[in-house]
């Protein structure tokens, strides 16, 4: 356990009294091993990203936490114009495995972070509420922050922005054909269309009209239509099934936003973001099966 002078070395400290949610976000984000963490005075970020492809950010905002303490350090660089922030990288197996340990049950647990700045390991300590109080405490070694893409949609070049409740998109995700392999998305000021393309060349299309009821807000400028690979959507899926409200974002590239909003017990929201890039632009295509919803 840390001693009190350790505890006067402490630059962050949050608590979460349920962190069940928390944990379900780590879970849903866990395509890859390690991950970038970023401690901001707004909250902390989780960033896992693979091949410059696709990216996941978990959002867990200031206000979810109990408790939250965070001491940044000062920047060397006037001309810094980045909001300051403490990363540093992160096997997310091992965090996921040290959360999981007072999970389940019928008793509440609560979730301690502490970290003592650059080079040091992330402090995990749990704490399990019942008729015997158990608490355990995990050092989970921290690495150099990975570098991660950029992604940031410039307002004037974003083409749509879609609201969708996220049950309903993700049990139209979930008839999707689990064997395809590329969906291609078509936006225009009238529908959302998602098309399905298999090895085998089998089609299937499935429309959103403007009006649906599955829809919360609708505004799309221009007409696109982009590819992505299916494998992508199906890492999304793990997190839409834990969320309330999908926004969708497609810009001029073909870059594609989507941002989880996710519920929890305490009155607070946390976020989870995914971009995903397009594939290159394939041979035109006729659907054979056509949905609309």
């Amino acid at each position: 356990m840390l001693t009190q002078s350790q505890f006067s070395q402490i630059q962050f400290q949050a608590v979460l009294n349920h962190y069940g949610t928390f944990y379900s976000i780590m879970k849903a984000i866990h395509f890859v091993d390690n991950v970038t963490v970023q401690l901001t005075s707004d909250g902390v970020k989780i960033i896992a990203e693979e091949a410059k492809s696709v990216q996941a950010t978990a959002y867990i905002m200031k206000n979810c936490f109990s408790e939250y303490k965070l001491i940044l350090p000062r920047s060397t660089n006037d001309d810094d114009e980045d909001d300051p922030c403490t990363s540093f990288g992160l096997n997310l197996k091992v965090f996921t495995d040290c959360l999981s340990m007072f999970l389940g049950g019928d008793y509440d647990s609560s979730l301690k972070l502490l970290h003592k700045g650059e080079g040091a390991p992330l402090i995990v300590v749990l704490e399990q509420h019942g008729e015997d109080d158990l608490v355990t405490e995990c050092s989970v070694k921290t690495m150099e922050p990975l570098e991660v893409l950029d992604f940031d949609f410039e307002d004037a070049h974003v083409f749509s922005r879609v609201n969708i409740k996220a049950p309903d998109f993700f049990a139209l995700l979930s008839d999707l054909d689990r064997f395809c392999e590329e969906i291609e998305i078509n936006l225009s000021p009238n529908n959302f269309r998602l098309i399905t393309l298999g090895e085998l060349h089998n089609e299937s299309n499935f429309e959103i009209t403007n009006s649906s009821d599955m829809l919360i807000s609708f505004n799309c400028t221009a007409t696109s239509t982009n590819r992505y690979k299916a494998a992508h959507f199906r890492l999304v899926m793990k997190t839409l099934a834990l969320g309330s409200k999908i926004a969708l974002r497609t810009n001029k590239d073909g870059l594609l936003g989507m941002q989880v909003l996710i519920e929890t017990g305490d009155n607070a929201q946390m976020f989870v973001e995914y971009f995903i890039m397009p594939l290159c632009e394939g041979d035109e295509t006729m659907a054979e099966e056509d949905t609309v919803i």
